[in-house]
């Protein structure tokens, strides 16, 4: 008898300690603007349809702005075989790429980022989290190239893009204040943007681009610092 009241007892403490934990999670997704937004991105299979879901076709050019291991660059290759300029700065990752499209021609690998001037940057290597701003201790940090947005579109006789995809770890703030300043905006019929909330003044800067961009841009889903989607005006 006590040893199966001891094990009721565990049982209880189980079902309090899950509940709890259910709980947490509840009040994280109401009170955090970060873990609330990967809630409802992924309740509305955000990586798998939202992201492809553009009017694009075999003529189109696609900028994948920090396509560390090239999930979105062979998602939106498979269904619309467009023209597509990935950008990774790690060479790691850059040669990985270069190896998996390597029969694809239309599809071109540079191994450098995009950013608002030519230069030479030290970046964390955490995988997909990569970036100028977090150096946490034990990380490997490597010296990488960035080239200047407006000088490569220059160089490459760019005239448009017709979706720019841009995930580059806190980078983005300073790469779309250029875009927009240099005008090309105006030349990117759809943007999907992930902001980072890790950099400072984050929501301040966020809100700042948000505005430039409603000059010429229309908001079509917001899932802030997930995902964020603008397509320019008609």
């Amino acid at each position: 008898m006590k040893t199966n009241a001891i094990k009721d007892l565990i049982k209880r403490k189980k079902r309090i300690h899950n509940l709890l934990l259910s709980f947490r999670n509840y009040l994280r997704i109401i009170y955090n603007t970060k873990t609330r937004s990967r809630f409802f991105w992924n309740l509305k299979k955000g990586d798998n349809r939202l992201s492809l879901d553009y009017p694009l076709n075999s003529t189109s050019i696609v900028f994948d702005v920090g396509a560390y291991k090239g999930n979105f660059t062979e998602k939106i290759n498979s269904k619309f075989k467009c023209n597509i300029y990935a950008f990774e700065p790690i060479e790691e990752y850059s040669d990985y790429l270069n190896k998996k499209f390597l029969n694809y021609k239309n599809v071109v690998i540079y191994n450098f980022g995009l950013f608002d001037d030519n230069k030479e940057m030290m970046l964390s290597n955490i995988g997909g989290s990569s970036s100028i701003y977090n150096r946490a201790e034990g990380n490997l940090i490597n010296k990488v190239k960035m080239r200047s947005f407006q000088n490569f579109i220059q160089e490459n006789s760019i005239k448009k893009i017709d979706l720019l995809y841009m995930n580059i770890e806190g980078s983005e703030y300073k790469l779309l204040n250029h875009i927009i300043e240099t005008g090309f905006i105006e030349n990117i019929n759809h943007l999907q943007v992930q902001f980072h909330n890790f950099v400072s003044n984050s929501k301040t800067l966020r809100n700042l681009l948000r505005k430039e961009l409603k000059k010429t841009h229309e908001c079509v889903f917001n899932f802030p610092f997930i995902w964020e989607r603008w397509d320019k005006k008609v």
